[in-house]
């Protein structure tokens, strides 16, 4: 792929990142009548919920604060550092939020009748051994396929872009770091969705989000940075996304990202 058009690609790509089209990084689209979400810090003026661990720049998007939250809720936002995964709450929570995806939701967003069965411990793969997995030849709406979507993937890879979906999710392509050819998909759901919210992984989802933004709206960035990413295996319905693998292997719900 030619440099330029990688780097006015991607800058495309963060334009319509930092656009007020996209889902704000801080917001939680939660009713204001309904239960505090766990792990939040602070309610804006126009009701929705902040997972901001920083005060600086919380609900900007949203009118500014209308109520700090307790200390309690504002330290269950923010667990210890390396710790992101095993932290997180593993008992499914009371129905919240809006609904925002349909196919296989549960399972992407890890509040499934399947999701204690998941192995949170992250396997170190290759974005080559993810993409050379077989593909299952029934994948069950509301269970989970088989070891690989029981397993915790931690992987290198180049990010070649980052835009919202219409049901919230952040969409990443990841690209292997040896050929860039190799691509496959990482998401991170919206904390304040369905399935998102009741899954006790709201926090650890609005992090991943704040950190990927900090890092790409930063100056003097890289184009295409390289990143960790930790995530649990996930096959897709093939439908010609934007960096899909041949076999649909996703890292859907990630849990972390780091920029090594």
């Amino acid at each position: 792929m030619n440099a330029r058009y990688v780097r006015v690609t991607w800058c495309v790509v963060l334009g319509l990142a930092a656009a007020a089209a996209l889902i704000p990084l801080h917001a939680v689209a939660q009713q204001p009548e309904q239960p505090v979400p766990a792990g939040a810090t602070a309610r804006c003026r126009d009701g929705t919920y902040s997972f901001s661990r920083h005060r600086s720049g919380t609900c900007s998007h949203h009118g500014g604060v209308a109520t700090w939250l307790t200390s309690d809720s504002a330290r269950a936002a923010q667990p210890e550092s390396g710790d992101t995964i095993s932290q997180a709450q593993t008992s499914l929570g009371p129905t919240c939020g809006g609904t925002c995806g349909v196919e296989r939701w549960a399972v992407k967003t890890l509040s499934d009748p399947d999701r204690d069965r998941v192995k949170l411990q992250p396997v170190d793969a290759t974005i080559e051994e993810l993409v050379s997995l077989e593909r299952p030849a029934v994948l069950p709406g509301a269970g989970r396929a088989d070891s690989v979507e029981m397993t915790v993937y931690r992987v290198d890879a180049r990010l070649l872009g980052l835009f919202s979906e219409a049901d919230g999710d952040y969409h990443l392509v990841l690209a292997s770091p040896r050929d860039a050819t190799i691509t496959m998909i990482a998401e991170v759901p919206d904390p304040g969705c369905a399935g998102a919210c009741a899954s006790g992984f709201a926090e650890v989802y609005a992090r991943v989000r704040q950190k990927l933004m900090d890092r790409l709206n930063a100056p003097g960035g890289e184009a295409r940075p390289l990143v960790r990413i930790t995530g649990v295996g996930f096959f897709d319905y093939l439908h010609g996304q934007r960096g899909v693998a041949p076999n649909g292997i996703e890292l859907h719900p990630v849990l972390d990202v780091e920029f090594p």
